[in-house]
């Protein structure tokens, strides 16, 4: 059976830009999201006819874990599963002041509490078929304070924990990584802007906001992100686990 990677947040974004590359490497591909019918995904219109078949787009909202549980039982069963990307994840902007028992749930449900259900299930079958490799999408947010992003980072760096701690428990089998972009360009971040142009102190730095700037003067594409989720999956990064690679043109300095 051809090895099949399932994908998270697959309709746009950097989740889209990973099942693409994924494609295009002769995996086959199982996208998850929330976003109903998947036929008018944007994914949909970028996948170039030679990997159609390849392709399975599947409407199903991680937060209800027990039906993604079932879900992911069913395919399973019907696939030769070796991989898992969690792409799947919502950014509200508030102070942390100011942030709703609502939102904190809603967040937590979507940024960590779905992708670790999903992660812990898939992990159990990829230790006992003794192959696997998981990479989840963080943020480079998890790694220092920002104003109004308190609640997305808090959640995110909760799950790169979390990816870390698994990554030791299912060592010899499976390898357990994370990728945490900085400013990429895509719809998420697009929602920041005032316009249809990103603000200069994306680029520059706002001390305003106690925001640092990005040395490679550019924001990220998603392939740049799928890029990285790629390799990592990849025989080539096969002794590669527990490990975080930021994607941010340098924004956090090392950190």
């Amino acid at each position: 059976m051809q090895p099949t990677i399932i994908v998270t947040g697959a309709a746009q974004g950097i989740g889209a830009a990973v099942a693409l590359r994924l494609l295009q490497q002769n995996y086959k591909v199982i996208g998850i999201d929330k976003q109903a019918v998947p036929a008018s995904w944007p994914i949909q219109q970028m996948i170039e006819p030679p990997y159609k078949p390849g392709w399975i787009g599947i409407s199903q909202d991680i937060s209800a874990c027990e039906e993604t549980l079932i879900l992911l039982n069913t395919l399973i069963v019907q696939h030769h599963i070796t991989g898992l990307v969690n792409c799947a994840g919502m950014l509200i902007l508030t102070s942390l002041l100011n942030a709703t028992q609502a939102q904190w749930q809603t967040s937590l449900n979507v940024n960590l509490l779905g992708p670790v259900s999903i992660s812990q299930h898939m992990a159990r079958h990829f230790y006992q078929q003794q192959q696997g490799s998981i990479v989840t999408i963080s943020s480079n947010s998890a790694r220092m304070p920002r104003t109004q992003l308190g609640l997305y980072a808090t959640t995110k760096a909760a799950l790169s924990h979390f990816c870390r701690n698994l990554a030791l428990e299912v060592a010899p089998y499976v390898r357990v990584n994370i990728v945490s972009p900085g400013s990429t360009l895509t719809a998420m971040q697009q929602q920041l802007w005032p316009d249809n142009q990103p603000p200069a102190s994306i680029i520059d730095g706002d001390l305003g906001q106690y925001r640092l700037g990005i040395p490679l003067r550019k924001l990220a594409q998603p392939a740049d992100i799928a890029n990285t989720v790629s390799f990592l999956l990849s025989d080539e990064a096969a002794q590669i686990t527990m490990q975080e690679i930021v994607v941010d043109g340098g924004a956090t300095l090392g950190v």
